[in-house]
């Protein structure tokens, strides 16, 4: 066989006998099929050999998991470098199209600070108060893992809060952070009118884009797209891709209309409704949306397993009062927490609703179908560090547009020079303290107290002749006599310098920046403007690292009815009923924790390879160091 072997190769050894020198090659077939046979088995055995030595050679699959393990968590600075080249080079493509006359790209803001330099001031060092948020690259990275490897577009369309502004604002946040949630598009509604948007002769409908930078949210996070009802509608609805839910034929807009900016939008929700999933059965206090870690019925069946366990010794709000649970803890402790005294049942994201190309949220007062929550009271995530995200992510990028931030910066930066002059030596920053004081069309006539009495219910915290500012509703001056009486007194309306050439449907939100800058702060109980005040302060005193802020409290907080709900934000308090007219610590208290290990959420070979890097790291004194190297795997698995 040595000799075929050489003879089908085309040359015979040297010291082959001179007998065997002379023989032919065979003709036959069997000779033929021989010789293949046998370089089949040579080429079958030194590609074993060379494949061994690659793939399976101790050195490199040591070599290999260190560069695997290495590029995707201990070097694990790819995305955010990547995040900020993406950004710079959004800035000079708009730089460029600009010159050119084309259409710009989204427009990029900075996100980790405030520039007015386009907005009419004030300077950059004056504006920078204001900021409470972070640019965090690793979050616009993040894609949730549930429906990311879905092969189908899916959306997510809802009818905004028929309420006031921060109704809106309430229910807007919410279907955001689903939408990313469930890897879904997020479709914007038509521009419309909002309730009380509507001053002045000037605009009369309004999107979400004229108070938020949702164009910029959209086109830089990675796991969230954003698109206009108009684009969704000439899409999905003009191809013939949405199907009536009774007839199953293919359904069209009214009147195939796809733009329905500034209409009546009652025909469109009527169809969209008509043609779309939409879950009546969740409604916010009655059920807790929960999200797995992972992807899979199996992993929504474990939810409701653990729902269960919690039933089982269902908990009280006193539970946790001064006592919060860890923002790390287990899913079943933040799940004790998220739940107490409040919902017993999961409304479950399941297959039937992961299947739909198209899930509605309607808002309809009659049905009581009406998403009036807060994101962080209606959501749960069985991944603490997915929880964390969402609420960085509002934060962060759910804020008001830079236009009414450097309006409200200016309006600060004069009280805070009112307050100077008139105490240069005693009050050298400017301090000055600040109310919400609601009554227009409040429903909660509890709350409505006269000067005399919110004064007296607040004196104790406020310093006698000491500037003032009060956001409020109330048109007559009159009626804050006895304040003034006390203090120096300032509204909004006394800055017409200041908000020269400003949208007066901005002035509710301006007045809420503002206030959220004050010394001291007394709101209104039961309003959701003063809510959102609040929750800035929180957002603010986790940056400041202010008194108590590790508990997520404010020292320097209250409400002006002067019963025990004034003092309510001086301890920790959870969730309770009715929790969509007030925010609450949970909001806001540690949730710059786990920004690093957010990357490896939805990872399944992230420990597969931690597991291969310890082992191979020194895998010639595994045997001598088994102890060592199974305290650092422990170490990392706890």
């Amino acid at each position: 066989s040595r000799l075929n072997i050489f003879v089908a190769m085309g040359s015979t050894p040297a010291d082959a006998p001179k007998a065997t020198r002379r023989v032919s090659p065979s003709t036959n077939a069997s000779s033929q099929t021989y010789i293949l046979f046998v370089v089949t088995c040579l080429f079958v055995t030194m590609t074993g050999n060379f494949l061994h030595h690659r793939l399976a050679d101790p050195h490199n699959v040591h070599k290999h998991a260190m560069r695997q393990f290495e590029m995707n968590h201990l070097g694990g600075h790819a995305k955010v470098e990547e995040q900020k080249k993406k950004k710079q080079s959004a800035l000079k493509l708009q730089s460029a199209v600009l010159d050119t006359g084309e259409k710009p790209p989204p427009p990029v803001h900075d996100l980790a600070g405030l520039s007015c330099s386009d907005h009419g001031g004030p300077s950059d060092d004056l504006a920078k108060e204001m900021i409470y948020w972070s640019d965090i690259p690793s979050d616009d990275a993040f894609v949730s893992p549930i429906g990311a490897n879905s092969k189908k577009r899916k959306y997510l369309t809802f009818e905004p809060d028929g309420g006031g502004f921060n109704n809106i604002r309430m229910s807007m946040e919410t279907m955001i952070v689903m939408a990313h949630a469930m890897s879904r598009t997020l479709v914007m509604p038509p521009s419309q009118g909002m309730y009380l948007l509507r001053k002045g002769s000037g605009k009369k409908h309004f999107s979400f884009d004229d108070f938020y930078h949702l164009e910029q949210v959209g086109y830089e996070h990675a796991g969230l797209h954003v698109i206009s009802m108009e684009e969704f509608l000439k899409t999905e609805a003009m191809t013939g891709n949405l199907f009536n839910k009774t007839t199953g034929d293919a359904a069209f807009p009214p009147n195939n209309r796809t733009n329905w900016d500034g209409i009546d939008p009652k025909p469109l929700k009527e169809y969209l409704r008509d043609v779309t999933l939409t879950p009546l059965n969740w409604t916010p206090g009655s059920c807790l949306v929960a999200f797995p870690s992972d992807d899979g019925p199996q992993h929504f069946s474990e939810l409701d397993e653990m729902m269960k366990d919690v039933n089982a010794n269902f908990p009280e709000v006193q539970e946790f009062i001064n006592k919060p649970v860890p923002v790390n803890a287990s899913a079943t402790e933040r799940l004790r927490e998220a739940v107490a005294g409040r919902v017993k049942e999961l409304c479950v994201y399941d297959e039937k609703m992961q299947e739909a190309p198209v899930v509605h949220f309607m808002c309809d007062s009659k049905m009581r179908v009406r998403f009036l929550t807060h994101f962080y009271a209606f959501l749960f995530f069985e991944s603490w560090e997915q929880d964390l995200f969402t609420k960085r992510f509002v934060r962060d990028h759910l804020r008001y547009a830079d236009e009414i931030q450097c309006a409200a910066a200016r309006v600060v930066a004069a009280i805070r020079d009112r307050a100077r002059r008139r105490d240069p030596t005693g009050n050298s920053n400017g301090d000055f303290d600040s109310f919400h004081i609601r009554k227009g069309d409040f429903q909660y006539k509890s709350a409505w107290l006269e000067a005399d009495q919110i004064y007296e219910n607040s004196k104790d915290e406020l310093q006698e002749n000491a500037t003032v500012f009060v956001a409020t509703d109330h048109k007559e001056k009159p009626f804050f006599k006895t304040l003034a009486d006390h203090c120096d007194l300032v509204f909004l309306s006394d800055f017409k310098e200041e908000l020269k050439d400003v949208n007066t449907n901005y002035f509710g939100m301006i007045d809420q920046l503002v206030a959220s800058r004050g010394r001291v702060f007394f709101g209104c109980f039961h309003s959701t403007f003063s809510g959102f005040i609040y929750r800035m302060r929180g957002y603010h005193s986790q940056k400041e690292k202010v008194e108590g802020w590790d508990q997520g409290v404010l020292p320097k907080s209250y409400y002006y009815s002067g019963k025990h709900e004034k003092s309510i934000y001086q301890s920790y308090g959870p969730l309770r009923t009715p929790y969509y007219s007030r925010e609450f610590p949970i909001s806001w208290r540690d949730i710059d924790k786990g920004i690093e290990e957010l990357s490896a959420i939805g990872d399944d070979s992230y420990l597969i390879e931690y597991i291969a890097y310890v082992y191979t790291t020194n895998r010639s004194s595994v045997h001598k160091n088994k102890r060592s190297n199974s305290i650092e795997l422990w170490s990392f698995l706890t």
